[in-house]
């Protein structure tokens, strides 16, 4: 059957699956001339109002997780065992993702930045220390998280780059994006958009301008078939051409008054709170209690749009939208066999 089938789609792989009991196999076969390759598919997610990996394995019970497991449930937990997850960015906010993601029991992790760690991350990268100063810092993470899960399976790897190719993130669940340029947070967002991937985007800023420094920063999950960061008006055109150029050409552009010359100041709560009001997000999704939100505001500042009397830190969702009609990097996805309009999309990764 797979032969004959194979035959009459030469130059495209044919899939066929089993479901039952809530969950599927799936293999794949890919003609080469006369030979039939064979293979079975590593993960089938279902993204709708659950994130779900339909193909996981039935759950094994491992101690280290028995006070989250009855909160998960057993897709939920199932879910994070066989999830591959891709964190862009080592430092203060990716560094907290990676340590949660560990905790939490996700199987599988790449690991992208190739930055070393400096004296100065180590306010707020929670996975070096003082020892660690000088050396990568995708290594010295891998270190830590394997400390917190030996049989984590976790790859470092150099940081996304703008015109290289990056099959490594085509073949990942989800990718969590903890940037600090527009440049590479738009490479993303089009590969997530181009394959169906889940794109958990963080950021955190701070403003030394105001009478009064706002201190905030958001999270904004890109799901398939939903609104990406362009839709949001959340990337700067211009930061995003920098990135593309040379890096003569950048020194040049911040000669000129383009860019940043300093650092921006970064403290380690705000990363903290940030990142973990994302992973909340994601734990809601996963285990079925609902569907993340789409864009999410923090505010440190505890001034900013609040009730007179009440000051105090704020996460604060906002209303769902729809994509944008001609949005350039999503809209010709709109209506595809992979997107639809639907709010599932099941999509398989070999």
């Amino acid at each position: 059957m797979a032969s004959y089938v194979a035959s009459l789609i030469p130059d495209q792989p044919y899939g066929a699956g089993v479901y039952a009991e809530g969950r599927v196999y799936v293999e794949h076969w890919t003609k080469d001339g006369n030979d039939i390759h064979r293979g079975e598919f590593r993960s089938v997610i279902v993204c709708g109002h659950q994130l779900r990996l339909v193909n996981a394995p039935a759950p094994t019970k491992r101690r280290r997780l028995a006070r989250q497991d009855d909160l998960l449930g057993a897709w939920g937990s199932a879910t994070l065992k066989g999830l591959r997850v891709a964190v862009v960015g080592l430092g203060g906010t990716g560094s907290h993702v990676a340590l949660a993601l560990a905790y939490l029991g996700v199987g599988e992790l790449l690991l992208l930045d190739s930055d070393c760690v400096e004296t100065t991350n180590l306010n707020r990268v929670v996975t070096a220390g003082v020892a660690d100063v000088g050396a990568p810092k995708t290594l010295v993470a891998r270190r830590r998280l394997r400390e917190i899960d030996p049989g984590l399976r976790c790859t470092a790897l150099a940081a996304i780059t703008p015109d290289k190719p990056h099959p490594e993130l085509e073949d990942v669940d989800l990718i969590v994006g903890c940037v600090d340029h527009d440049g590479p947070r738009d490479r993303l967002n089009q590969i997530g958009v181009d394959t169906a991937t889940p794109y958990l985007d963080i950021a955190t800023g701070i403003d030394l301008d105001a009478e009064v420094p706002i201190i905030g920063g958001r999270v904004i999950f890109v799901r398939p078939g939903g609104p990406c960061l362009h839709c949001f008006d959340e990337l700067d055109p211009m930061e995003v051409g920098r990135w593309a150029k040379d890096p003569s050409q950048q020194a040049l552009d911040r000669q000129h008054g383009y860019g940043t010359l300093e650092p921006d100041p970064a403290v380690v709560h705000l990363n903290g709170i940030t990142t973990y009001a994302a992973i909340g997000e994601l734990i809601a999704w996963i285990a079925g209690w609902r569907s993340p939100a789409q864009f999410l505001d923090i505010d440190l500042s505890g001034f900013l749009e609040q009730s007179p009397g009440t000051p105090g830190s704020r996460a604060t969702p906002r209303r769902p939208s729809e994509p944008l009609f001609d949005c350039l990097s999503c809209s010709h996805l709109r209506g595809s066999p992979v997107m639809g309009q639907a709010t599932t999309a099941p999509r398989s990764k070999g």
